[in-house]
């Protein structure tokens, strides 16, 4: 019996990792987990919806806040970031070296043929992701 609560409170631990890939979406299609510091934890999904005129219109919800915006390839344009976690950094922010957690997505390339988005994710290293 024991060896089970055992399993059941370490098995989130096995899913935790860093967040740091490269995804290959279908439009619609959801990538979605949940962000943590510590003990607070933070839902992220995201898709994107179209991709018109060489810019692609993504959907990102983070801690149940929506975001719409639209990424193009180029070097200025590629990336969206969020800070998250802000309201645990009032005390470190005042030594004036701290930097806010972050998530990140990076629009890659589009593929018309297969009708696929490349993004790439990435959260701060202090940060872990758990997938569901």
């Amino acid at each position: 019996m024991n060896r089970l609560w055992l399993v059941l409170l370490l098995a989130p631990m096995v899913f935790a990792k860093p967040l740091d890939r490269t995804l290959t979406l279908k439009k619609d299609e959801v990538f979605s987990g949940e962000l943590r510091l510590g003990k607070i934890k933070k839902p992220l999904s995201l898709r994107w919806t179209l991709f018109k005129d060489h810019g692609l219109v993504v959907h990102l919800k983070l801690n149940h806040f929506p975001y719409q915006f639209i990424l193009y390839q180029d070097f200025q344009r590629s990336t969206f970031r969020a800070d998250i976690f802000k309201e645990n950094s009032a005390a470190q922010e005042s030594s004036g070296k701290y930097e806010h957690p972050y998530f990140l997505v990076t629009f890659k390339n589009f593929n018309d043929k297969e009708g696929v988005a490349a993004l790439k994710v990435k959260a701060s290293p202090n940060l872990v992701w758990v997938e569901p």
